[in-house]
């Protein structure tokens, strides 16, 4: 099959919607879902009246509508798909929630959650611990934690916070990292860290994934705490 040239995108094209193309073609159709989308329009898609597998399910923007070529036989298979998906998402459904309970069940304390699974509740002047890497120029750094407190700055939200360290005089405009990174603990976490070692490095080990393209040294992180560097 050769490669579809996209639409004329005039005025028309530029400003239909999903829906204006429903059972005509599958570009604007309501039920095309996924693939590369420009305008409002699937270049190319699936349709997700049809099944989940087979040559039918791949179609292009002007695509004349499959459903309605197929005969009474074909829909009986198609609705026999559907209904078997429905069971199959019952079960899932009513084995998330057998999950649910039993993790609810565990009653687990509280303790410092993974970075990942942090929620954005860092407040302004709330105290955090940054761990401060040394650089291979040794221009900055010392592979200690350093106390800090959450500003107002160009990093403020959107899943990242600023905060000024009390050592470092060039950072009070505002330094800035992600949360979900294991180089920041909040203030109440570096404390509970500091008495409960062995949790921290398991902490660590749970942690030990690429950050941004490159390993962090989580080592250095435990070894600075367990030695009451600061």
């Amino acid at each position: 099959m050769s490669r579809r040239k996209e639409p004329e995108w005039n005025a028309q094209n530029m400003n239909r919607k999903q829906g204006d193309t429903t059972f005509k073609q599958c570009g604007w159709c309501e039920y095309a879902s996924s693939g590369s989308v420009r305008y409002d329009c699937y270049l190319n898609t699936n349709c997700s009246l049809l099944k989940d597998y087979g040559k039918t399910k791949e179609t292009f923007w002007d695509t004349e509508c499959i459903v309605k070529k197929l005969g009474k036989e074909d829909m009986q298979n198609i609705i026999k798909n559907k209904k078997y998906k429905i069971r199959e998402n019952k079960a899932s459904i009513k084995r998330t929630k057998k999950e649910i309970s039993i993790i609810k069940s565990m009653k687990l304390p509280k303790k410092p959650p993974l970075p990942e699974n942090r929620i954005q509740d860092f407040k302004l002047c709330e105290i955090v611990w940054v761990f401060c890497s040394k650089r291979k120029d040794k221009t900055f750094g010392d592979d200690k934690w350093h106390r800090g407190i959450i500003v107002k700055g160009y990093r403020s939200g959107d899943g990242c916070i600023s905060f000024v360290l009390d050592d470092f005089p060039e950072s009070k405009e505002g330094w800035g990292c992600g949360v979900a990174v294991p180089c920041i603990l909040k203030g109440w976490e570096y404390e509970y860290f500091k008495t409960h070692l062995k949790e921290f490095k398991d902490w660590l080990i749970l942690c030990d994934r690429v950050y941004n393209g490159e390993k962090l040294p989580l080592d250095k992180y435990y070894f600075a705490i367990k030695k009451g560097e600061k």
